[in-house]
């Protein structure tokens, strides 16, 4: 009986640990990747494993990337290393695609992505 109520309590702070880093991304940075990421990066196996969709963006924090593993998805010691600027940014020094494939971000929308990966070095998300 201990165990079983420990380990539903240790998946509850889990649980709560994942809503509370979420409610903490700013509603124009979830409304962007909902917007121009989610359309693909969703689902169950989302390409590359990786999901935008709005419940799981903080996923991706810290999280190295499957496509350059030295690399995190979204770095909050180093966001400029960020592999996710690096593939919007659509810079030389990425595999595979850029990101959205078929039309880049627009200047607003990127400054929204760049400032918020940026940001997270100094107000990081708590996880």
């Amino acid at each position: 009986m201990k165990t079983t109520a420990a380990a539903i309590l240790g998946l509850l702070i889990v649980a709560t640990a994942g809503v509370c880093a979420q409610a903490d991304i700013p509603g124009e940075v979830v409304s962007l990747f909902q917007k121009r990421c989610a359309a693909c990066h969703k689902g169950k196996t989302p390409p590359k494993g990786l999901s935008w969709e709005p419940g799981r963006i903080a996923e991706a924090i810290d999280r190295p990337s499957r496509e350059v593993p030295e690399l995190k998805i979204i770095d909050t010691a180093s966001p400029e290393a960020s592999y996710t600027l690096k593939k919007v940014r659509r810079g030389d020094d990425i595999k595979g695609k850029p990101m959205p494939p078929l039309k880049a971000l627009v200047p607003d929308e990127l400054k929204i992505m760049e400032m918020w990966i940026l940001g997270l070095q100094k107000h990081p998300v708590p996880r």
